[in-house]
């Protein structure tokens, strides 16, 4: 009974005193953030903090009391970047001494208490080379963990493919697609830790910006060619490592591709070989653009733009714009007489791009105001004077305009004054000349009455001479 009773006291005691410990690894980077925080907080908690050992430097310390305090004395590399909360601790901008082992123990009240230890990893990442890289170079990442802990390191390039590391390091001839987020991944114990270079390390390849591929405008419109290259910086390199710049233009309605400007570094000088296409540029080695300017767009000018640059090193990088157009075509034309047939052609030319869609603004006294028409041709039977204004036809993608054209129709009534004042004067003029023809003639007639009455009705005429008496 005796050895019974101890068996009890002793489990009760084991249970009240229970002692679990719990391990988390956590890989970060100096002048990251980490939050070292646990689930169950018990009623009564008491929670204290400590670095390396459970009798070593205290850190922070918060109870069920409402007690929330940094420790002061452990320091100005911690209690700057210390916060704490009832059930966790954030160190922030960690620096170097910050790495190591940090200890959390949670009483609840002087009977149980859980201990949590907080393995802090440093992790270092790298880039061999000066950014920008040039295409065609050497592009070298490295990734290491300061630990002897059984991990692995693999790197995601930015189109999120796995690249063949050795030792966490990457080496490799710099393309265009390398340019953007690349991120080191730690993993240790089946669970992975991610290190993007977004912030303080990114790999950044010299392109052209990935903008859209089409470019729209109307016969309403300038045309402008954003061609700009990325980032702006690397132009000053252009001397050193350009070749050639070229521009290229292929007809939407031909498949002949032609230069429009060329530009060599050996001797700066921009050649424009297509006059007739009335393109402009600008001083793009202040910015980095090659864009081309006209101020206002034709038919004509649609087609494909491709401009692309070569490096000493025989690698080029290009980039292409397709140039859509808009233009209202009229038939039979832009004045028309009230009752007439219209037909409005709103068109780039060929096919719209998937998701482009076309909408008809006509003016707000026209009939047609409110309906919805969407179709590329319109068709009005019968014209009216309320329609007459500007009708605008938009290209849309979704809820967003990309451009307009705009044309303006002039519908005069079927008699209009100026027919009025024209058939009066017609028929006054008439009237005129038939009041004058009647005067000739009445005249005429009055000659020939007069005439008559002159001739000599004698019965035996005597002729004309002298005779004597």
């Amino acid at each position: 009974m005796k050895n019974l009773l101890q068996f009890f006291v002793c489990l009760i005691v084991a249970l009240e005193t229970n002692v679990s410990g719990a391990d988390k690894v956590i890989y970060r980077r100096v002048g990251d953030d980490v939050k070292l925080d646990f689930s169950h907080l018990p009623t009564n908690y008491y929670v204290r903090w400590f670095f390396e050992k459970e009798d070593g430097l205290e850190l922070a310390d918060t109870t069920y009391l409402g007690r929330k305090q940094v420790n002061p004395d452990s320091g100005e590399i911690w209690t700057r970047r210390l916060t704490i909360s009832p059930n966790s601790l954030t160190i922030n901008n960690m620096q170097e001494e910050n790495f190591g082992t940090i200890i959390c123990i949670v009483k609840d009240g002087s009977t149980s208490r859980d201990t949590l230890k907080f393995h802090l990893i440093k992790v270092t990442v790298s880039i061999k080379e000066q950014l920008p890289v040039i295409p065609g170079h050497s592009l070298s990442l490295n990734c290491d963990a300061e630990t002897r802990r059984q991990h692995s390191i693999y790197w995601l390039k930015p189109t999120g493919r796995k690249a063949t590391p050795i030792l966490g390091s990457v080496t490799k001839t710099a393309e265009s697609q390398d340019n953007g987020e690349w991120k080191c991944v730690v993993k240790d114990n089946g669970e992975e830790s991610s290190f993007s270079f977004k912030f303080l390390v990114s790999v950044v390849v010299s392109d052209f910006s990935s903008a859209s591929k089409y470019v729209y405008t109307s016969t309403n419109l300038p045309l402008s060619l954003p061609f700009r290259i990325t980032p702006k910086e690397f132009v000053q390199k252009i001397p050193s490592e350009v070749e050639t710049v070229e521009w290229l233009f292929t007809p939407k309605t031909s498949s002949s591709q032609h230069t429009i400007f060329s530009f060599s570094p050996k001797n700066g000088q921009l050649k424009q070989k297509d006059p007739a296409r009335e393109l402009s540029y600008k001083n793009f080695t202040a910015d980095g653009s090659f864009s081309l300017y006209k101020n206002l767009a034709k038919v004509e000018d649609r087609g494909t733009y491709n401009c692309s640059i070569t490096f000493k090193n025989g690698y080029m990088v290009s980039r292409t714009l397709v140039v859509e157009v808009v233009e209202i075509t009229p038939s039979p034309g832009t004045e028309l007489i009230s009752g007439h047939h219209l037909n409005l052609s709103c068109s780039t030319g060929g096919p719209l791009e998937t998701g482009v869609m076309v909408k008809w603004v006509p003016p707000e006294t026209s009939s047609l105001a409110k309906a919805n028409l969407s179709s590329g041709h319109l068709i009005i039977p019968r014209v009216a004077t309320v329609d007459s204004g500007k009708w605008r036809c938009d290209l849309r993608w979704s809820t967003t305009t990309l451009t307009s054209a705009v044309i303006t129709l002039k519908i005069d009534p079927i008699l209009s004054v100026w027919m009025i004042v024209t058939i009066c004067a017609a028929g006054v003029s008439l009237i005129l000349l038939l009041v004058l023809a009647f005067i000739l003639f009445r005249r005429r007639q009055h000659k020939m009455r007069q005439l008559r009455h002159r001739l000599c009705k004698c019965k035996n005429p005597k002729p004309k001479g002298f005779y004597k008496a």
